[in-house]
């Protein structure tokens, strides 16, 4: 016994249905090609199809754009539209579970967009689709879609008086001229729905319509509104008189795939009659005859010219935003090299003062210079350091040091201070922090001044001290804990908040009393969280402060030697010749004295031209090369002698601007090291020990 289910039953209705109207593998016509061509043209697409579906296949009644006459029917997108009574669109194939498999979809410039209507025969039943297909997802809008559905409608009352007309005998021949009739009216009404339709087109968007060749044969109001001119001054003109010359060769190409009927679309720029640019969204559309030859091209575009204007406008901001942030580097650059470069002479030629002078009333005057000229150079580098930061330029170098080293250098620079006062002054390293580590030394001593000195300011006395210690310690990261504690004025509770805030103090009056910025301990706390660290404050008014903070530093692969030379080591004497580029002359006199006084023979160039002309005459074993110098600077004088003198001598940048750019760029013009101002005398004698005493 054989079972039917409803949708069999149905099945079988609709077939009996399409085959009743004896449409199936009849000759193409006129009327059905002229609707494919309109729905393509209204729906902006370059394939349209209207088609019947049996058991088997889906036959091409009409069609635009598309080859074949028919494909199998579980291949087609229309197999799920002729099991629905709505509009059926799919805006991305790839991303419908329904079809994403489907071979046209997955083929090469396969199918991406697809919208379809049944058919709807009188009895309710689906016959057949009509449908549009475009190679790339998109949607129709509201009016497209309410187009498509007319004009599906109206191919149905084609077949329904096609069938209707076949059906009729000779001896209805009366009944079949009022049919006739009767039809030609819904045609007429049809064409006027459908001219209506084009109108609600033209009134929405720029409509051009051209010859295959590019003749242009009319134009709509918008587009004159557009382009500026008029329909009589643009009819019988060629498409290029609306571009410029150079964009002849890609409108030449445009017009031969025009001219193949391949449909066209995207962003195009044309001239406006005042001579000015426009931009437009444009879909050029080939009409072809039933022969496929191309009778006309219809050109429907949308204003997007402000949309343009935006996007230039923005780049355009972008580019001066990228200007105005060199500007600021140079700035920073300029004022750091100024600033420091005098404060560099102050601090050398009192140490300098300081090794020769036996009066004790003038070391103590001399200790006073130097401690002021640290205070104003604390205070200078926090000012760049800000800068820096609120530009985006500051940088955390990753070069491998010794901690101990660092610790005791800043211990040296602070010492006096602290002795000053009479404060108990001493460091404590646990044993078991690696001797070597990867990280920014300069940024760590920063800090560690910063927090030290702070300290020392506000205890008067008691102690200040330091502790290092390893919180955690694994193959290629060591993690350590730095503890700043001091016995001063402590910070209130309700205070502790705002220690690190930018330009606040614990107290109004702290400045006054104390001196300082309040940019120390916010500067402090941004250089800690750069290297991924973190720091915290614990106090007790009256009591006082501990500053503690973790930083991981990278460990080194392999053991590296590093090149030091300790304050009380440099004892011996170098031989060698240096030349000194130094614009500056108190900075000249300070570099050549600390040299001369090692047996160094130096020379010293004030710019780059007088650099060039000692090397032409001598061979120098190292040369120090300040990077600003007028008339000819560093980078410049650098390229010379490594493109043009051809020379290898190792050339030490000095710089006051010691940002990661600024070394970079030291490197790429062929520059070996560089050298920060303002630098101690065994900062300098490390360059000489690293570069001369190798040889």
């Amino acid at each position: 016994m054989n079972i039917t289910s409803t949708e069999d039953i149905k099945e079988i209705k609709r077939l009996q249905t399409l085959l009743s109207y004896n449409i199936l593998d009849t000759p193409y016509e006129e009327d059905f090609d002229e609707l494919a061509q309109l729905i393509a043209l209204i729906c902006d697409v370059p394939i349209a199809v209207i088609s019947m579906i049996d058991d088997k296949r889906q036959w091409y009644k009409a069609k635009v754009g598309i080859e074949g006459s028919e494909t199998p029917k579980e291949e087609t997108f229309c197999q799920h539209t002729v099991l629905q009574d709505e509009l059926l669109e799919i805006s991305d194939a790839l991303l419908d579970e329904r079809v994403k498999n489907n071979p046209h979809v997955t083929s090469e410039n396969g199918i991406r967009f697809y919208a379809g209507m049944p058919l709807k025969a009188e009895n309710g039943s689906n016959i057949g689709t009509v449908c549009v297909v475009d190679g790339k997802p998109k949607e129709l809008n509201e009016r497209q879609k309410k187009a498509l559905k007319l004009l599906t409608k109206q191919a149905m009352h084609l077949i329904e008086v096609r069938q209707k007309n076949k059906s009729l005998g000779t001896e209805l021949n009366s009944i079949l001229e009022k049919k006739i009739e009767q039809t030609q009216r819904k045609l007429e009404l049809k064409e006027i729905e459908n001219k209506d339709l084009m109108k609600a087109v033209k009134n929405s968007s720029g409509v051009v319509e051209f010859n295959p060749d590019g003749t242009i044969i009319s134009i709509n109001k918008n587009f004159e509104e557009i382009s500026g001119y008029s329909e009589s001054e643009l009819l019988g003109s060629h498409h290029k008189m609306l571009i410029t010359p150079k964009d002849y060769a890609e409108s030449d190409q445009l017009w031969k795939s025009l001219g193949r009927g391949i449909f066209k679309t995207g962003r195009v720029r044309r001239i406006h009659k005042d001579g000015s640019e426009f931009y437009l969204q444009a879909s050029y559309n080939p009409i072809q005859n039933l022969e496929g030859k191309v009778i006309k091209v219809v050109k429907i575009s949308q204003d997007i010219t402000k949309e343009i204007e935006a996007a230039i406008s923005l780049q355009k901001a972008k580019e001066m935003a990228e200007d105005l942030n060199e500007q600021k580097d140079n700035f920073i650059a300029n004022v750091s090299h100024e600033i420091r470069t005098p404060i560099h002479a102050v601090l050398g030629f009192t140490d300098l003062l300081l090794e020769n002078e036996g009066d004790k009333h003038k070391i103590n005057y001399l200790n006073a210079v130097k401690i002021a000229g640290d205070s104003l150079l604390f205070i200078v580098n926090d000012i760049l350091d800000l800068s820096k930061m609120e530009a985006g330029l500051l940088q955390i170098d990753k070069d491998v040091f010794n901690v101990r080293e660092v610790v005791s250098r800043v211990f040296s620079i602070l010492h006096l201070k602290a002795h000053q006062k009479k404060i108990e002054f001493e460091p404590f390293i646990s044993p078991d922090v690696p001797e070597l580590l990867i990280g920014d030394k300069n940024r760590l001593s920063q800090i560690l001044i910063n927090l030290l000195g702070n300290a020392i300011k506000f205890t008067a006395e008691g102690s200040v001290s330091l502790e290092v210690t390893v919180i955690k310690d694994i193959s290629e990261k060591a993690v350590l804990n730095f503890k700043v504690s001091d016995t001063g004025i402590g910070i209130p509770q309700d205070k502790l908040d705002t220690v690190f805030q930018r330009f606040l103090q614990a107290e109004e009056t702290t400045s006054q009393k104390y001196g300082g910025t309040g940019l120390g301990l916010n500067i402090s706390r941004q250089l800690i969280e750069k290297q991924e660290g973190s720091i915290e404050v614990k106090s007790e008014h009256g009591k006082g402060t501990d500053f503690i903070f973790d930083i991981p530093f990278e460990k080194p692969l392999e053991q590296v030697e590093i090149s030091q030379v300790a304050v009380d080591e440099i004892s011996q004497d170098y031989q060698g010749q240096i030349l000194v580029c130094e614009d500056s002359e108190l900075n000249q006199r300070l570099v050549r004295a600390i040299l001369k006084r090692k047996g160094l023979k130096v020379d010293v160039a004030s710019n780059g031209e007088k650099a060039l002309l000692f090397l032409e005459e001598k061979t120098y074993d190292l040369i120090f090369m300040d990077v600003q110098m007028p008339v000819k600077n560093g980078y410049e004088t650098t390229k010379v002698i490594r493109d043009q003198l051809k020379l290898s001598t190792p050339i030490v940048a000095l710089t006051a601007n010691f940002m990661a750019a600024e070394r970079q760029k030291c490197r790429e013009v062929g520059m070996d090291d560089y050298l920060a101002k303002p630098f101690q005398k065994n900062q300098l004698f490390e360059k000489v020990e690293k570069w001369v005493n190798v040889k």
